[in-house]
């Protein structure tokens, strides 16, 4: 891409266009721009499906509410079925905003490759955000009781 400043149309444009591209780079303008475009577009399906889908929304919150209580009575007791219902229920809440994600991964997950290429990072550095559910796992553990 040259160094001539890329609008916001045409940085969603690039970013859709290069869909499954992960070779070259993409300037800092351009990734700033697309992932504006997904916090819009978040914002919006959000509100569409809170409109369109009340009652699925309610029943997320609903849900979740009964999870929190739980978990405030009973911090040391996980139940995981409630966790579960929870989550199953707030991603049902959200099938436009689901539609949406899907559709924008892999534009999301090739432009910051490039980007970090861009950077001076290769593309693998990504790599390293498995490293926190394996970190919050470990952390999760009960302490070593000395024998």
């Amino acid at each position: 891409m040259s160094s001539e400043k890329i609008s916001f149309a045409a940085a969603v444009g690039v970013a859709f266009k290069k869909y499954f591209n992960f070779r070259g780079v993409a300037t800092r303008r351009e990734y700033w721009f697309f992932i504006l475009f997904f916090v819009l577009l978040s914002l919006v399906t959000g509100q569409l499906d809170q409109i369109l889908f009340p009652e699925l929304s309610r029943r997320a919150t609903e849900s979740a509410n009964e999870l929190f209580a739980y978990i405030e009575t009973n911090p040391t007791v996980a139940d995981w079925s409630m966790f579960e219902r929870a989550l199953a229920d707030a991603t049902a809440a959200t099938p436009i905003g689901n539609l949406a994600s899907f559709a924008t991964f892999f534009p999301l997950l090739t432009a910051t490759v490039r980007r970090m290429r861009d950077a001076g990072f290769g593309g693998a550095w990504l790599l390293l955000i498995w490293l926190q559910p394996f970190v919050f796992i470990v952390a999760l553990r009960p302490s070593k009781t000395p024998k």
